[in-house]
């Protein structure tokens, strides 16, 4: 059996002896958006408060708000993500997996889109375009994302709040370690900010599989 290392309990409680930014250790926008964002954390009630805004997380370089932690190894993290401005069809949240903050850094997402539409994102290396898998679009709503690294594999699932979570697929990633792990936001503008609040979120170290016996 698996142990895990739980780095990130949901209770309140715990939440409260983290720092300041909760699970994460760092926050900034990335690509240099004129309008600049900020991310909050409640440790009463375990919320994250993110804005950001920024042309997209797309093409060959990036602009958005990034609160991240460093982690090395196999991980999983889960966040709700409920948005609160109205905006672009295509504003973004989610969990992002990234090589450092460079704008054009390679990395590898779970987002969901302000209408309602999930999608797999990642750039395979510095500078490269961004290949997308989109998948159907349930309408505006609050949306559970899980992100689950195995050594170069990367497993999705999403759900609507209150639907159990499904598994979307998986896709290989050389990013290596330590990387990057945290939660993004982006407007898809650079003339309006995107506020979310992420929820029930869930950073946990998990152990290298148990090598079989021969």
């Amino acid at each position: 059996m698996r142990q895990l290392l739980l780095i990130c309990l949901l209770a309140g409680s715990a939440f409260a002896q983290a720092g300041k930014l909760g699970a994460f250790t760092s926050s900034d926008d990335i690509g240099a958006p004129p309008m600049k964002g900020s991310a909050e954390f409640d440790a009463a009630t375990g919320y994250y408060k993110i804005t950001g805004s920024g042309t997209d997380i797309w093409g060959k370089a990036d602009q958005f708000r990034y609160l991240w932690r460093e982690m090395s190894g196999n991980f999983s993290v889960t966040a709700t993500a409920e948005f609160l401005t109205e905006g672009n069809d295509h504003r973004k949240a989610g969990i992002m997996l990234r090589q450092s903050t460079d704008t054009d850094s390679p990395y590898c997402d779970l987002v969901i889109h302000g209408n309602g539409m999930p999608g797999v994102q990642f750039r395979n290396a510095k500078g490269d375009n961004t290949n997308t898998v989109d998948f159907p679009i349930e309408g505006p709503g609050t949306f559970k994302l899980k992100l689950v690294r195995q050594g170069a594999t990367i497993t999705v699932s999403a759900a609507r709040k209150g639907s159990p979570l499904r598994e979307l697929g998986h896709t290989s990633s050389q990013l290596g370690s330590p990387v990057l792990i945290g939660l993004a936001v982006s407007s898809h503008t650079q003339a309006a900010s995107n506020t979310v609040v992420f929820s029930d979120v869930s950073v946990e170290q998990l152990a290298p599989p148990a090598e079989r016996k021969q």
